[in-house]
């Protein structure tokens, strides 16, 4: 075999294997961790012109699941009932709305931070988004709170 097909072996071979170790490079999942920064603007979020990033927002199911320590964004509905602030994975259709789905207690929350919409005693926000801890079924504020 000629000096030139042993070199066109060599990097093919070489190529292959380099394929196959950049390949195992990456990643099993696509998501960040949840304390990074996500590059993808939020729906509704125009992001800012030089291409920023927004933190990872969780709905109250997903954010029960996250292995995390420290404060974690979440959003759903914040509503007061006159029994306290919940934060409501869903809003059933009724006037007043009411919690459906998933949901936590909300100690520490500030109503002056949201627009609140009101009918009789029941006050609500139904995109608010809400920065706090997680322990057991309530959630801490911990950081500023604010409407989507």
């Amino acid at each position: 075999m000629s000096p030139f097909h042993l070199g066109r072996r060599r990097l093919a071979a070489a190529a292959t294997t380099l394929a196959v170790l950049f390949a195992g490079c990456g990643s099993a999942s696509d998501e960040p961790p949840a304390d990074e920064p996500v590059a993808d603007a939020l729906p509704g979020d125009d992001g800012d012109a030089a291409g920023g990033t927004t933190m990872r927002v969780y709905s109250v199911s997903e954010a029960r699941a996250v292995d995390q320590q420290g404060s974690l964004h979440l959003t759903g509905l914040l509503i007061d009932d006159g029994s306290g602030w919940r934060l409501c994975e869903q809003v059933l259709e009724s006037f007043p709305p009411q919690c459906g789905g998933d949901s936590l207690t909300v100690d520490g929350v500030d109503p002056s931070e949201f627009p609140l919409e009101q009918e009789g005693d029941v006050r609500w926000q139904t995109d608010a988004t809400v920065v706090g801890e997680i322990s057991g079924d309530t959630l801490t504020v911990t950081g500023s709170a604010a409407a989507s």
